[in-house]
């Protein structure tokens, strides 16, 4: 054989020892964070990209900030579009953590490493970032056996994905970032329930983000469908029926007398066909 068979770098039981260590010093050092996989709901097989996707668990697990100096990046910048946040991190996970409490999730790409586009919460800073690259091979095979994920990751962008984890730091980016539409409702008995989705005619239109008994308010996202005074929404859980009185249109944004989003809007329509549906022409 060309190497000394008397020296075998590839023994069970160093890999084990040196294997505990690295678990034992994530855990000092690291941070608890949460391990959120992407699950796509509806894909473009086009150009391979989810038109629509989900978050449905979250996995509380503890990474490793690469960087404890900050996040790395080109931090705030001003640009044309307004500042904005350019923040990069690199996350290191332990390859015990990840076949334990992650793998056997049923909406990963492949079980055999974290995936690009699936999501860390950070909680102490608050921050999102997704998944760009997994470096899987550093450090190089010590002891002949890979321990470690690194994930380089930049900050999340939210973009209408929907967030239902169980986790009220998570969830509430939805609430906050997604386009709502607020409805007033006739009175009736019963409530909805927060993040069940309603139908009309059978067909969901929409998911609850907020509803109030007393103003009989009903807050509606990921809304699919054109509504109008005197539909019917019914509560796919609570089974609550009632009619909108009412449609408040929030892009007009009231509250902010410099906001020209609307205009912009109605302006838009005069230029673009939105009734449009293939860019081609129709099939006839």
């Amino acid at each position: 054989m060309p190497t000394n068979v008397f020296f075998n770098h590839a023994v069970s039981t160093e890999q084990h020892l040196y294997e505990d260590l690295v678990v034992e010093s994530l855990r000092i050092y690291g941070h608890e964070t949460y391990y959120l996989p992407r699950e796509i709901v509806e894909e473009d097989t086009i150009l391979g990209e989810d038109v629509q996707s989900t978050f449905g668990d979250a996995y509380s697990v503890e990474m490793y900030l690469e960087n404890t100096e900050g996040f790395e990046g080109e931090g705030d910048l001003m640009s044309k579009f307004g500042v904005q946040v350019r923040d990069q991190a690199t996350f290191v996970l332990s390859l015990r953590t990840w076949e334990r409490f992650i793998s056997l999730d049923s909406n990963l790409a492949t079980s055999l490493r974290p995936n690009e586009g699936d999501i860390i919460y950070f909680p102490l800073s608050g921050s999102m970032f997704e998944i760009k690259f997994v470096e899987h091979e550093n450090p190089f095979y010590q002891v002949g056996k890979l321990f470690v994920f690194k994930m380089q990751c930049e900050l999340f962008e939210y973009s209408g994905e929907d967030f239902d984890t169980g986790v009220g730091a998570i969830d509430v980016i939805e609430n906050e970032q997604a386009y709502q539409i607020e409805l007033t409702m006739n009175t009736g008995s019963g409530g909805y329930s927060i993040n069940e989705p309603v139908t009309l005619n059978s067909v969901v239109v929409g998911e609850v983000s907020a509803w109030s008994g007393k103003t009989e308010r009903l807050d509606l996202v990921h809304n699919t469908k054109t509504l109008a005074v005197g539909d019917t929404l019914v509560g796919s859980v609570s089974g609550t029926s009632r009619t909108i009185a009412s449609i408040t249109d929030v892009m007009t944004m009231s509250n902010d007398g410099s906001a020209q989003n609307k205009d912009f809007e109605d302006g838009a329509d005069n230029y673009l066909d939105f009734s449009e549906t293939n860019p081609f022409g129709e099939v006839t």
